[in-house]
């Protein structure tokens, strides 16, 4: 009889110590990227080397945060990112650019091979907002792509890209479903920017 008690007794402390925690949601990003017609021009006997976008600290963390109001920063306990936000922009540019069809080849930033041309990114906001109340919610998404000649290390050009969307939801799902649509809203502005560059 003692060590049945005993037994349960041990139970309900092994029980009794351990805390339930929600399961965590990871999220990554995957943009339906349009078909896109360009005009090949000079850029069909380049190669460009996508480098690791630039991007505040925020960003290079699973953590996902939203903005309250004007000053107020938080982070989702229950949602992560697969990998940090500027790997996934990274990685999703690098398809991209693939897509556009306009280089020779696209390589990526931990390639050893040289590259005429790099491609540097520097996200400049990526992230979801709340008004005060937390009533509505949208994502901001700026970027800046320049391309760099690597033989003379001249900046060829260079410019700033923005969309801003409404969430269709007040969650971390509604906030990344909008900032896969800005990402391909930025896509598809700098796709006749790319083009021109190429002419």
């Amino acid at each position: 009889m003692i060590k049945i008690i005993l037994a349960v007794m041990a139970i309900f402390l092994l029980t009794g110590c351990t805390t339930s925690r929600p399961p965590v949601t990871e999220y990554a990003m995957n943009v339906h990227l349009p078909k896109i017609n360009l005009d090949k021009g000079v850029c069909a006997e380049k190669s460009i080397k996508i480098a690791h976008a630039f991007s505040r600290n925020n960003l290079i963390s699973l953590q996902m945060h939203y903005a309250l109001g004007e000053h107020k920063q938080f982070s989702y306990s229950e949602s992560q990112w697969t990998d940090s936000p500027s790997s996934l922009v990274s990685l999703e540019l690098s398809r991209f650019i693939r897509e556009t069809n306009l280089f020779k080849n696209v390589q990526i930033a931990k390639s050893r091979t040289k590259s005429d041309w790099i491609l540097e990114t520097n996200i400049e906001d990526f992230m979801q907002y709340y008004n005060e109340d937390a009533s509505s919610s949208y994502v901001n998404a700026v970027i800046i792509f320049t391309l760099i000649d690597t033989s003379n290390n001249r900046v060829i050009a260079s410019k700033t890209f923005n969309s801003k969307i409404q969430t269709k939801s007040l969650d971390a799902e509604g906030g990344v479903k909008a900032l896969n649509e800005a990402l391909l809203n930025i896509f598809s502005q700098s796709a006749p920017w790319f083009g021109g560059v190429c002419k």
